[in-house]
């Protein structure tokens, strides 16, 4: 029971990966969660479900894309739009864009934004923006 004056914790974090404060961490949720964790690059669930699987043999790949949802509701992940694949990329708190490498398949995050701001689009468009998300897609320095 929570402490007078203290709000209950609304996400669950799990080597730096936030989950649903309600989300159980059995097992399987764990080895996906240590799949992302070790990765430097996009994934897809189905290349979740064959690593954890090795360390989970009893994973299904349902869990695997019950948990990247989870993920994606806290920003924990998000999907590349522009790749080719239903491909995922792991995200650090705050604002910030994705340089992808079309040869290895790297993501580096940048602070760099190219997006004109909400004011300058309320000013020519009458346009409220919520957000914006940017990946540039190209070749990373180690494949150039």
């Amino acid at each position: 029971m929570a402490g007078k004056g203290r709000a209950l914790p609304t996400e669950t974090d799990y080597r730096g990966l936030l989950l649903p404060a309600s989300t159980r961490l059995t097992p399987q949720r764990r080895a996906v969660l240590d799949a992302i964790a070790a990765r430097r690059s996009s994934f897809t669930a189905v290349s979740l479900f064959q690593v954890a699987r090795r360390r989970n043999p009893g994973l299904g790949i349902a869990t695997v894309y019950r948990t990247v949802e989870l993920l994606r509701q806290t920003g924990s992940v998000r999907p590349l739009t522009g790749d080719a694949r239903p491909a995922y990329v792991r995200c650090e708190p705050g604002h910030h864009h994705h340089l992808v490498c079309l040869a290895c398949g790297a993501v580096e995050e940048t602070e760099l934004c190219g997006a004109p701001s909400p004011a300058e689009l309320r000013r020519r468009y009458g346009f409220r923006a919520e957000g914006h998300e940017l990946d540039v897609y190209g070749t990373c320095a180690r494949c150039a």
